[in-house]
C-alpha cells in the first residue's frame, strides 16, 4: 500500500520550484510480516546535488510526519528507504545500472552477520538505492531495468522512443500515461522551462569547473616556481661555500708563507671577521 506525499518547495527569487517524491508504504515481506516504512525519492542532475541529499535526509529524519503512532500510544519513528535517480554517471560504478546499497548487522568482535530487526537499527540507519540513468541505455537485464529505461530521455530532447513490443503488457499502462504526458501542452512548457534552468545550472557548473582548473594550473605553477626559486637559493648558497673555502685554502698558503694579517687581509680583500670565523687567527 502507498500513501502519496508529494513536497513542492518554490523558490521566489527565480521562480523555480523543487518537487520532491515521498511515499509511506506498506510492506508485506515473504513471510507474511508487514512493516511500515518512508519512501523519499528525489532525481539529481549533477554531481553537487549531495548536498542537497543530504539535507533533505536530514528532515526526514527529523520530521514529525514521520512518527507514527502504533498500540498503546506508543510512538515509533518510521524507518526510511533512499531512491536516487541519477543524469549522470558515478564514477567507481562503470556497468551496474541499478545498485542497492543494503545495511548489514555483524558480530564487531569475529566480523559474523547477525540475522535481527531491531527498532533501534531500523530507526537510526537506512537502505538506499541508486539509479543510474544513463547506463540503462545499453544495459537492461531485468523487468526492473527495462521498465526504468523509460525515463531515460534523449539529451535536450523532449522525446521518448519507445518500442512497445518488448515491454510486458502490465507496464503498458505506465507507457501510456507517458505519451499523454508528453502530448499534453503544458507539461511540455514546463518540461522546457526545466531544460532552460538545467542548462543555466550546466554552464554554473562548467564555469566552476573551468575556474577550479585555471586555479589549479595556477596553483601547480606557483609550486613549481618556489621550488626552482628554493633550488637556486641552494645553488648559490653552495657557491658561497664554495668561494669561502677556496678563500679559506688561499689564507692558509699566505700565513704558511709568511704573509702579516695586513698583508693578508690586503691581498685577499678581506676582514678580520672573516678570519675570525674560520678560525684563521686567535
Amino acid at each position: 500500500e502507498l500513501e502519496f506525499r508529494p513536497q513542492e518547495y518554490s523558490l521566489e527569487v527565480i521562480s523555480l520550484t523543487v518537487y520532491r517524491l515521498d511515499f509511506k508504504a506498506k510492506i508485506k515481506s515473504a513471510d507474511g510480516t508487514e512493516k511500515v516504512v518512508l519512501i523519499e525519492v528525489q532525481k539529481a542532475k549533477f554531481p553537487t546535488d549531495i548536498v542537497r541529499f543530504r539535507k533533505y535526509v536530514g528532515e526526514q529524519y527529523s520530521s514529525q510526519q514521520n512518527i507514527i503512532e502504533i498500540e498503546k500510544k506508543e510512538l515509533k519513528a518510521l524507518p526510511i528507504i533512499t531512491v536516487y535517480f541519477l543524469g549522470y554517471n558515478l564514477e567507481s560504478n562503470p556497468q551496474y545500472p541499478v545498485v542497492r546499497v543494503n545495511r548489514t548487522v555483524v558480530d564487531n568482535s569475529t566480523g559474523e552477520k547477525i540475522e535481527i530487526k531491531d527498532v533501534f537499527i531500523e530507526s537510526l540507519t537506512h537502505d538506499c538505492i541508486i539509479v543510474q540513468i544513463p547506463k540503462l541505455k545499453k544495459i537492461r537485464r531485468n523487468e526492473l531495468e527495462m521498465i526504468l529505461s523509460l525515463f531515460d530521455e534523449e539529451e535536450d530532447k523532449q522525446e521518448l522512443i519507445i518500442d512497445e513490443s518488448i515491454y510486458p503488457d502490465r507496464y503498458k499502462g505506465i507507457i501510456e500515461r507517458l505519451k499523454r504526458a508528453i502530448m499534453a501542452s503544458e507539461i511540455r512548457k514546463n518540461m522546457e522551462v526545466e531544460d532552460e534552468v538545467i542548462k543555466s545550472f550546466k554552464l554554473v557548473e562548467e564555469s566552476k569547473e573551468m575556474l577550479q582548473q585555471e586555479l589549479e594550473q595556477k596553483e601547480r605553477k606557483l609550486k613549481q616556481k618556489e621550488k626552482e626559486l628554493k633550488q637556486e637559493k641552494q645553488k648559490a648558497e653552495q657557491e658561497k661555500q664554495r668561494a669561502e673555502q677556496e678563500k679559506v685554502a688561499i689564507i692558509r698558503k699566505l700565513f704558511d708563507k709568511g704573509f702579516s694579517i695586513d698583508e693578508v687581509i690586503e691581498t685577499t680583500k678581506t676582514d678580520i671577521e672573516f678570519l675570525k670565523k674560520h678560525n684563521l687567527i686567535p
